[in-house]
């Protein structure tokens, strides 16, 4: 199962929480309210846009900070303290971390305490408002993509923008990422050595982009080839998943509790690495969870596989399946 799929799993509890904070939210008084776009992906989400659009905006006191959303993410603010982790660990199994999921704090902000927009429920349109009561210079982050942050600076003086200004600068700056993104997938190709071959899984810090997409044609490779998949995504983790003539595991498992939404187990078979390092088309062979190094959890940055019979084999990254993260591997 996807992320973006999994808060449909949610009971109507947790969904009350939710539109509870919108409708708080929506209700502030200001005098200026200001939009910021958070996300975005091109038709076929081949390329997902990892950013705040506009990254910085300078406001009044007073004012209110709407965030649409256009894709799963979160919007926090930390007020200094460390970002909560994408996942907790409970005895042998680990769990999405509610901090990172769910609405926390108020619909106001002077700089300290905890704020989270919570994530957008399924296909729903979703949106996150925050009315600033205090000057400062307020960085924020989404917590679920590590380096994808923004800048709020409240003034009490004059701001030369409008709102129309602000909002057409943040679709420019979204344009840009996706239009950087989409020239990267055009021109993804897989590097070959003799007999190996390295697929990138690729994402720009600076660009604010990732590529859901392991490869942009099938790639067609010899008997006996090593193909090494390797992260250069500094947002996004994945897997790489054959599951051979049996079904794909889900990424997220809920477990029920009694009068609170259900606990989001990440399934262990997913993160976890099998030892086999050729592949003839049978059985299940995953790479666990692969990150950039230095990701939180530290996770391998690479996996390999050696293709030992023709055919055709299609794979899947268990974390972007509802993206249609796919890839097909023709052996001849």
């Amino acid at each position: 199962m996807s992320l973006r799929n999994l808060i449909r799993l949610v009971p109507l509890a947790a969904a009350a929480v939710l539109t509870f904070f919108a409708s708080v939210s929506a209700g502030a008084s200001s005098a200026t309210n200001w939009t910021v776009i958070v996300g975005g992906q091109t038709p076929d989400v081949s390329v997902y846009a990892n950013g705040f659009y506009p990254r910085e905006l300078t406001i009044h006191t007073g004012d209110t900070i709407t965030w649409q959303f256009a894709g799963f993410h979160n919007v926090s603010f930390l007020s200094g303290a460390a970002q909560p982790l994408f996942a907790t660990k409970d005895g042998n199994n680990y769990y999405a971390n509610s901090e990172a999921f769910f609405p926390a704090g108020v619909s106001t902000y002077d700089g300290t305490g905890f704020r989270n927009s919570g994530v957008p429920q399924g296909d729903k349109p979703f949106s996150y408002s925050l009315t600033f009561t205090k000057p400062g210079r307020y960085e924020y982050a989404c917590t679920l993509h590590p380096g994808m942050t923004g800048v709020v600076n409240v003034v009490d003086g004059g701001v030369t923008e409008i709102p129309e200004a602000v909002l057409a600068r943040g679709r420019a700056e979204q344009a840009a990422s996706l239009a950087a993104g989409t020239k990267a997938y055009e021109s993804l190709s897989p590097q070959v050595t003799g007999s190996h071959v390295t697929v990138p899984l690729v994402g720009d810090r600076q660009a604010r982009f990732s590529l859901l997409r392991f490869t942009h044609d099938p790639l067609v490779i010899a008997a006996g080839t090593t193909v090494t998949w390797t992260i250069q995504d500094p947002f996004e983790v994945h897997t790489v998943t054959f599951a051979g003539a049996g079904k794909l595991p889900e990424f997220f498992i809920p477990q029920a509790q009694a009068g609170a939404p259900p606990k989001l187990l990440i399934n262990a078979v997913a993160l976890t690495p099998t030892s086999t390092t050729t592949y003839d088309g049978t059985g299940f062979v995953n790479s666990g969870l692969l990150g950039l190094p230095g990701a939180p959890g530290n996770p391998p940055s690479s996996f390999s596989l050696t293709f030992t019979k023709p055919g055709r084999y299609v794979y899947w990254c268990l974390v972007h399946d509802h993206e249609n993260q796919q890839g097909v591997v023709i052996v001849k």
